[in-house]
C-alpha cells in the first residue's frame, strides 16, 4: 500500500486485500505474485488450491484512504482481486463503506472476476448494507456527519468509484465485458494489459448507455515478457477515438522485458482519462 504509485494511470495504491489466484493467461507472469514471494508475504503458488492461505484481509488498512487528505486516484487492490471468492460480502461491504466516506478520492477497481462484481453491485440490498457500515469505518466527527447524510440518501452507483475489467485477449474481452456493462457504475473501463493479441472492441464501443469510458493498453514486462505488436494497439486506439472513449497507452517493453513507461504511438503520447461527469 502506498500513497504514491509508479503505475502510470493512478496516483496511489490501497490493498485492504492481499493475495489472489490465477484465472487466465494474463495471470501467467503476475507481478503481484512475484513481489509477494520475493518479500515473503506468501510462500505458496497463487493457484486455486492455495487461495485460502494466500488471500488475506487486512482490516487495519481499511481506513487508510480516509487518512489521505489530498485527493488522488487510488488503484484498489493492486496486489489482489477485490472480487475473489475468498473475500466475503461482509468484507466487501466494509471496503465499500470506506470508499463511500472517502469521496474526495477517485477509486479505480480492476477485476478478472466480473460475474461476482455484477452480482454484488446489482443486488438492491448492497447499498443498504454498505450504508449500515459507514459509522464503523468513520474516523472523525466530519466522517460521522457525512455517514449520517449518506444514510439518508445513499448515491448509487458511487460517483467516485470506477469499475474495470482486465481482458488480455479477444476471448476474455468477449466473456468479461458484458458483465461490466451490466454492472451499475459511474465509469467503466478496460485494462488490456498484458495485451497478448489483436482485439476488436467495436461491438461494445458503440453503446451510448451503460457504456465504456476508458481503455488502458500495455505490454507485459519482466524477464519472460510476451511480445505486443503496434498492429494490435492501433485498432483499439482508433475504436476509442471514434466512439469518444478515453485511451491510455501505458507501456511497452524492451526485448529483455524492461518497461518503457509513457511510450509514443505514431509520434504522440496517449494518456487520456475519462470525463469526470459521465452521461451514461
Amino acid at each position: 500500500m502506498s500513497d504514491h504509485s509508479k503505475i502510470a494511470w493512478t496516483d496511489a495504491t490501497w490493498n485492504p486485500i492481499h493475495g489472489c489466484s490465477r484465472v487466465s493467461e494474463g495471470c501467467e507472469h503476475c507481478y503481484a505474485e512475484a513481489l509477494s514471494h520475493r518479500y515473503g508475504w506468501t510462500t505458496t503458488p497463487w493457484t486455486a488450491i492455495h487461495a485460502a492461505e494466500n488471500v488475506t484481509f487486512h482490516p487495519e488498512r481499511v481506513d487508510q484512504p480516509l487518512r489521505w487528505r489530498t485527493p488522488r486516484r487510488i488503484f484498489v487492490n493492486s496486489m489482489s482481486d477485490l472480487w475473489h471468492d475468498q473475500v466475503s460480502d461482509e468484507i466487501l461491504d466494509t471496503i465499500w463503506a470506506a470508499m463511500a466516506l472517502a469521496s474526495h478520492h477517485t477509486f479505480q477497481l480492476l477485476t478478472k472476476r466480473p460475474e461476482r462484481m455484477q452480482r454484488y453491485l446489482s443486488d438492491p440490498q448492497t447499498p443498504v448494507r454498505i450504508a449500515d457500515r459507514l459509522l464503523q469505518v468513520a474516523l472523525s466527527p466530519n466522517h460521522i456527519r457525512l455517514a449520517a447524510l449518506l444514510q439518508q440518501t445513499f448515491p448509487w452507483p458511487l460517483p467516485h468509484v470506477w469499475l474495470g475489467i482486465s481482458c488480455e485477449t479477444q476471448r476474455w474481452a468477449t466473456m468479461r465485458i458484458p458483465f461490466l456493462l451490466n454492472t451499475p457504475a459511474a465509469i467503466r473501463f478496460l485494462s488490456c494489459e498484458p495485451l497478448l493479441g489483436p482485439m476488436d472492441l467495436s461491438p461494445w464501443a458503440q453503446r451510448t448507455v451503460a457504456r465504456l469510458h476508458w481503455v488502458i493498453v500495455g505490454a507485459e514486462s519482466g524477464p519472460h515478457a510476451r511480445p505486443m505488436e503496434d498492429a494490435w494497439i492501433r485498432p483499439i486506439r482508433d475504436t476509442c477515438q471514434s466512439h469518444d472513449i478515453a485511451f491510455f497507452f501505458k507501456q511497452r517493453a524492451t526485448a529483455d522485458g524492461h518497461k518503457l513507461i509513457h511510450p509514443l504511438l505514431d509520434g504522440r503520447l496517449w494518456e487520456q482519462y475519462p470525463a469526470v461527469s459521465p452521461t451514461g
